[in-house]
Order: C-alpha cells, then sequence, then structure tokens
C-alpha cells in the first residue's frame, strides 16, 4: 500500500514539472507548459527581437501580456505549436507586436490592443480557432482637423465578421461606389452608411448596416477614440470583387478594398500568387493626411508592400475583376505602424536593383515626396507594374507629383533614357513660405546625371551632389516651374579638371569668354561646343586655332540661353570642360 501511494505521489509531481512552464524563451529552449502566474513577455530583449514558445497554456485568473517593451516591436514565435486559454484566462497583444501560432483554443478571453495616440496595432497570425471564449480587436483612430484645417478621414476595414456601423457612432462612416462614378469626378462615389450621397448631398442611398470582410471604408471622428471590434478573427481568403465603369479612364475604376486579416497583408506575395487581372499593381492608403502609395518594390509618401492591419486601400481595375486576399499572404512587419508606415527595412527604401530617384518637398514639420523610377520593360504610358497615380493632389499640408503626357504619378515608371528625359514636376501647398526640394534617395543611376531645374529662377541643382532648390512659393497648385533632367552619360558632359589651370572659361559682360592660360596650345587646333543641362548641344564652333597664353576668344550666347551650360573646349588631343552660369 505505501508503495502505492508513493508511485501516485511521484505521478502527480512529474505531472506538475511537465505542465508548469519551463523554458528561457529561447530557439533551443523555448517556453512551454502552463503559466504558474502572470506574466508580461518582452520579445524586444530577446536575441532577434523574438520569444520563441510552444504549448502554452494559461488557466483561469491568469494572464499573458506580449508587450513591445522598450523598443517597439517584436515577435513570440509559437510555430506550428497551440496556445491554450482556459476559461477565466485572459490573452493580451499589445500595439506593435507580433504573435504567430498554428493553434488557438480559447475559452477566455483575448484581446488585440491599439492605444490612443499609438501608431501601432496588434499583430496576430493563426491558422485554426477552437473555443468559445471572447475575442476583441481595438482601432484607435485620431480626429478632428489637422492644423491646415484638413478631417482626419481614416481607410479602415475589419477583420471580423458582422461588425455593425453602430460601432462607429457617428454618420461619417463612408464606402466607395465605384459604380457611381460616371464622369470625371470620383466625388460621386462617396456614400454613407445612411445613404447620404456628399455629391449631392441628399439621402439618395444605397445604405449598408454592417461591414464587410475585403472591403475598405472612409471614417472621420470629431475626437480621437478606440473603438472594440467583437468576435473571432477572420482566417480564410476573402475573394473581392471589382468594377470599372468606361468612359472616363482617369477617375473610374478604383475600388476601397480592406485587409480582412489582424495581421499585415504582403502586397507583393499577392501579385505574385494571386495577380488580379485587370487590376494595377499599385495600391493606395492614407497616412497621416497624404495618399501613401506604393507599386513593384517601391513606395512614396510612406507606402509599403505590407498592408496593416485594419487598413483600407485602393486599387484601380482596369475591367470588373476580382481580387483575392488569400490568408496565405498574411504577414508580419516588425517595422510596420497604421499611421506613419515608413519602415526602416526594404519595404520601404526601395530594392537595391531598383533605379530611381525620389524627390521629396519639404516644409518643416511637413513633407511628401515623388518617385521617378527605370525599367526597359516600362514604357511613357501608365504601365499597370510600375506606375502609381497621384491619387490626390490635394490631400495633407502639401503634395509633389510628376507627369509623363497628361498624367500625374506618384511613382512614375520610364525606360531608361537613350539620350535625356526631362520630367515635369508639379506641387500644392496650403501654406505660403520657404519651401526645399531636395533628393532623400538615390540609386542605380551611376551613368545618368540627374537635375533640378527651377524655369523661374534658373537655378540648378545636382541631386547626385546632394544640392537642392530653396524657394518661394505661395498657397496653390504649381506645375509649370520645376523638371527634373535625367540624362545619359554619354551625351551627359562630365566636369574634367584635371588640367584645371590651362584654360579659363567664364561668362562676362554677355559673352563666353576662353582664354588659353599656356602657351603650350599655340597654334592647336580645336573647338568649342556648348550643352544645356539636359545635354543637348546647342552650339559648336570647329576649325579654331588657340593662340599664346591670355589670348581671349569670345562667343555670343543665344538670347534664349540662360541658366548653366557646360562648355567643352577641345584643343590638339586635349579636352577641358567647365560649368558657366549665363545671365
Amino acid at each position: 500500500m505505501k508503495r502505492f501511494i508513493i508511485v501516485i505521489l511521484c505521478f502527480v509531481l512529474s505531472l506538475n514539472l511537465v505542465i508548469a512552464q519551463t523554458g528561457d524563451g529561447t530557439f533551443g529552449n523555448p517556453y512551454t507548459g502552463t503559466l504558474t502566474q502572470d506574466r508580461i513577455w518582452y520579445p524586444d530583449s530577446y536575441s532577434g527581437g523574438i520569444i520563441y514558445a510552444m504549448n502554452i497554456t494559461i488557466p483561469s485568473g491568469l494572464t499573458l501580456t506580449i508587450s513591445p517593451g522598450a523598443f517597439n516591436g517584436g515577435l513570440v514565435q509559437f510555430g506550428t505549436s497551440s496556445l491554450t486559454i482556459d476559461a477565466g484566462g485572459t490573452f493580451i497583444i499589445n500595439p506593435q507586436t507580433n504573435v504567430t501560432v498554428r493553434t488557438i483554443t480559447n475559452n477566455g478571453s483575448m484581446r488585440l490592443e491599439s492605444y490612443a495616440n499609438e501608431p501601432g496595432v496588434a499583430s496576430l497570425i493563426h491558422r485554426i480557432y477552437l473555443g468559445t471564449g471572447a475575442v476583441q480587436t481595438e482601432l484607435y483612430l485620431s480626429g478632428g482637423t489637422t492644423p491646415e484645417n484638413d478631417y482626419k478621414w481614416h481607410y479602415i476595414s475589419v477583420p471580423v465578421n458582422n461588425v455593425t456601423v453602430s460601432t462607429f457612432p457617428t454618420l461619417n462612416l463612408v464606402q466607395y461606389l465605384e459604380s457611381l462614378v460616371t464622369g470625371a469626378d470620383n466625388y460621386p462615389g462617396w456614400v454613407a452608411y445612411d445613404g447620404f450621397q456628399y455629391y449631392l448631398g441628399t439621402k439618395t442611398g444605397p445604405t449598408f448596416s454592417v461591414l464587410s470582410l475585403g472591403k475598405g471604408y472612409n471614417y472621420y471622428l470629431v475626437a480621437g477614440a478606440t473603438y472594440t471590434l467583437t468576435g473571432a478573427l477572420n482566417i480564410a481568403d476573402v475573394d473581392v470583387p471589382v468594377t470599372c465603369g468606361t468612359g472616363y479612364p482617369d477617375s473610374q475604376g478604383y475600388n476601397l478594398l480592406g485587409n480582412p486579416f489582424a495581421s499585415c497583408l504582403d502586397w507583393n506575395y499577392i501579385i505574385d500568387q494571386y495577380p488580379p487581372f485587370f487590376v494595377n499593381n499599385a495600391i493606395y492608403f492614407t497616412n497621416n493626411g497624404l495618399i501613401a502609395s506604393y507599386v513593384s518594390g517601391v513606395g512614396a509618401d510612406g507606402g509599403t508592400g505590407t498592408i496593416p492591419p485594419l487598413q483600407g486601400f485602393f486599387v484601380k481595375a482596369t475591367a470588373n475583376s476580382t481580387v483575392t486576399l488569400p490568408y496565405e499572404a498574411r504577414t508580419h512587419n516588425l517595422d510596420q505602424q497604421r499611421y506613419k508606415k515608413k519602415s526602416t527595412g526594404e519595404s520601404y527604401s526601395s530594392s537595391d536593383t531598383i533605379s530611381f530617384v525620389r524627390l521629396q518637398l519639404k516644409h518643416s514639420p511637413d513633407s511628401a515626396d515623388l518617385v521617378v523610377r527605370f525599367n526597359n520593360k516600362a514604357t511613357s504610358e501608365a504601365d499597370k507594374m510600375f506606375d502609381a497615380y497621384e491619387f490626390s493632389k490635394t490631400a495633407g499640408a502639401l503634395n509633389i507629383w510628376s507627369t509623363t503626357g497628361s498624367v500625374a504619378y506618384s511613382i512614375n515608371g520610364l525606360p531608361f533614357p537613350e539620350s535625356a528625359v526631362s520630367i515635369p514636376v508639379g506641387m500644392n501647398v496650403k501654406t505660403t513660405g520657404t519651401y526645399k526640394l531636395s533628393s532623400n534617395e538615390l540609386k542605380n543611376l551611376d551613368y545618368y546625371s540627374v537635375i533640378l531645374k527651377d524655369l523661374a529662377t534658373n537655378k540648378t541643382a545636382d541631386l547626385k551632389k546632394g544640392e537642392f532648390i530653396e524657394f518661394n512659393a505661395t498657397e496653390g497648385m504649381t506645375e509649370d516651374r520645376f523638371i527634373i533632367v535625367i540624362t545619359k552619360s554619354a551625351t551627359a558632359i562630365p566636369e574634367y579638371s584635371s588640367t584645371e589651370n590651362e584654360f579659363r572659361i567664364y561668362f562676362s559682360s554677355g559673352l563666353i569668354n576662353i582664354m588659353p592660360l599656356s602657351d603650350d596650345y599655340s597654334n592647336a587646333g580645336g573647338s568649342v561646343t556648348i550643352y544645356d543641362l539636359a545635354g543637348t548641344k546647342v552650339f559648336q564652333q570647329n576649325k579654331i586655332d588657340w593662340q599664346g597664353s591670355g589670348v581671349l576668344k569670345q562667343f555670343t550666347p543665344q538670347p534664349s540661353w540662360k541658366g548653366i551650360y557646360m562648355v567643352e573646349v577641345k584643343a590638339g588631343s586635349q579636352k577641358f570642360v567647365r560649368k558657366i552660369n549665363i545671365l
């Protein structure tokens, strides 16, 4: 009998050792078992920002919280194991933290949080959900207006079925109906849940009472608030129909979709694995009052290829079609934030294989940017793969775009120029003041010059050298003042300074002056060629006999020559190039 009692006691002790939480959270020794007290896990303090766990149970009365810690980020990786929340147990994911687990059995409560004034949201990826416990997903939205008195509208989505409009207690919960856009204006597409058509100012419908998975919505509120969505999180593919009217391609075809999951959505994966036919590759969403855009590895105004949880986004269809949002496209982006989508990773700063220049317009503290990218598969027309339109010229405090033909782009994909290309730059500002144009990112254009020109002042800036242009602008839109000139090195004239003292080349008293500073070129034949900054030859004179040191030769510029020009002097077998400013 005594032996039997000892065996039972040993079994119970052994069972307790098995179910109590063990491990240190590392890859080789993950946390496992049952919590014995409340726990807060800080993945940012672990190697790689990851806590490893498997088969964790949260018993009644205890709480496991995943916290971003001091560095605002991190991942808890359960892998293919499970998380069990017993009745009375609680699992909390703080904003800006990420959890991946295969199976969740929830008979307690689970909460994905979003704090007031907190830019990030919680992110969860799971494949199987069991149990009858409560699930709450929070969404904080800022309210009111910007310093420029623009309303703070937000593109939102839901990862939960049967979310009613009463969850958002204002009239300004709006859907976008592409079918209502029958002209050159997008405004008729906006219709509130009660049928109020903003374009007409009347309640002519249609109405809606439930927010649909995969559909995006626009929302405005007077003051910031946190909203709670209740229900099990979606873990299934969602097919979203998109439409495109005919007759007005500049305004028709835009459809407001929504991320239907509680994690980021990898748009690149969708384009590669579930390519939506008759839908362009670019996406557009709100970001701090601006409209961010992203297409094929490049973002503008903070756009990335990972769409945050609870985020609505626009796509442009060219015909009636369907977009599949698959559960396999779910991902975590440890740098991703809801309202400030710029990340430190490649998703924002763009792939190292892409050739492009990013032009930034800045008026502290606000900034906006455009991108001109180059690919030999691109064309000068609007391309499905490489272009993102300038979705709004008036959103936020300032906007900037480039133009090819009659089309304005936030991301402009072009073929590499055979010689040179000039790209007009447009902008809209809401405050009169001093602005700065510069390039904050420029990659893989080693054999091209990249010059920014102010046509109003004749100022130029070599963007590859970090130069910039400061200028005064009045409130309003300007589309004919600035151009970016991209010139292939075969026609662009490089600065050559190894024999700097042998010729003096300068502009003075309305004349171009060229003077040898050495007798080495006496009676040496040569020529003078003048180029503008686009690499276009504007003047050439051959068979010039250079005489001794100090013998000046002068050339009269054409009246239209204003600004920076490159003068190439050939003397015998030598060539000398200088930059001059013709006033």
